[in-house]
């Protein structure tokens, strides 16, 4: 209320925002801005800048994200209009409308990072099919029945607990989060911020992991060159000071964005999670995870553009160091350079 009244004084004074304005009751999601209006009928997802600082940065909804969501979301359904197998791995919530505080004189849309917000379409869960979403941060939360992480109960739903058993379950749970996000970004050089509270798996009956569900596409990276080459077209956002999200001559800082949101940040940790509750060996389930890695290349290698491009970028996740966000320095240096980045040892490298 302080910040709000303070820092729109002036659009206060001239009517342009009204603080006292319509309300409605919601329920907070796990993002905590992202709230679900509490209706009988389903309602769209409201994302919101909160003007406080969390996860090590200050919760704002810049102009990049309202433009580009709705963008990029688009362009996915477009792709996945085309691509049957493709649509049978993959869902979105796609981000429907944007909006954002914009000077009437001087197009600035700055100030609007605190004002501003994103409508998330939330048919993906009104399911008929018998699937059920479950997000995977929550996979890793202790369970209300015995403390184990939530994941260990999915496992033990059909009695069978065995290393086997565990094994089986990761390996089906990695080939439903690697292949869309690595035929996403090798075929149409679109990147997810797949980690844990962006994904959601679509679980059978059994509880067997069936379909990967993504949202959050304001910061989406993409790279042009491939899209473009099979027919589709992107408006990029840019703004002196932000980082562009589409790319045109380096496609690392999209595969960057792959491998640190959904490798390191997601299937990483799923690995981990296993290995310490299930005592097992130090690199079974990396074992795991890189034949379905080299799986999912082996799949694509007949549609992608050059065979000179499929061999660096197997490299680059099977065998390279692995990027991820330097965030402390990043912030410490006062994003100075928003794409500081360290090497990670690669986990898969060491698992052959």
């Amino acid at each position: 209320e302080h910040f709000v009244r303070r820092e729109f004084a002036a659009e206060i004074e001239a009517v342009v925002f009204d603080p006292d304005g319509p309300e409605m009751a919601t329920l907070p999601s796990m993002s905590f801005r992202t709230m679900l209006p509490e209706t009988e009928a389903p309602r769209p997802f409201v994302k919101l800048p909160v003007a406080i600082w969390m996860t090590s940065e200050q919760r704002t909804l810049q102009a990049k994200s309202i433009h580009m969501g709705p963008r990029l979301s688009t362009l996915i359904s477009d792709i996945l209009s085309k691509e049957d197998d493709l649509r049978n791995e993959l869902e979105i919530f796609t981000e429907e409308v944007g909006a954002i505080l914009h000077h009437p004189e001087t197009g600035d849309e700055h100030p609007g990072r605190f004002l501003s917000v994103v409508y998330r379409n939330t048919d993906a869960l009104a399911r008929r099919d018998g699937l059920l979403p479950v997000t995977v941060a929550a996979l890793l939360t202790a369970s209300p029945l015995n403390g184990l992480p939530l994941i260990c109960e999915l496992i033990g739903r059909n009695g069978d607990e065995s290393e086997a058993a565990v094994a089986a379950f990761f390996r089906t749970f990695a080939r439903t989060v690697v292949r869309p996000a690595l035929a996403m970004y090798l075929l149409y050089g679109i990147a997810f911020e797949a980690h844990q509270q962006n994904s959601t798996i679509l679980f059978d009956d059994r509880g067997l992991p069936q379909k990967l569900l993504i949202r959050d596409f304001g910061d989406g990276r993409s790279f042009a060159p491939l899209f473009k080459e099979r027919g589709y077209e992107l408006k990029p956002f840019s703004r002196k000071g932000i980082l562009p999200t589409t790319f045109d001559d380096d496609i690392s800082p999209v595969r960057s964005f792959v491998i640190d949101a959904c490798f390191v940040c997601h299937l990483h940790e799923i690995a981990l999670c296993l290995t310490e509750e299930y005592s097992l060996a130090d690199d079974s389930l990396w074992r795991i995870l890189r034949e379905e890695a080299e799986a999912a290349f082996e799949a694509l290698r007949p549609r992608m553009l050059s065979d000179a491009f499929w061999l660096a970028e197997r490299d680059a996740f099977l065998e390279q160091p692995w990027p991820t966000r330097s965030v402390l320095r990043m912030h410490l240096e006062r994003y100075r350079d928003y794409r500081v980045e360290h090497q990670l040892p690669n986990p898969l490298a060491r698992a052959q």
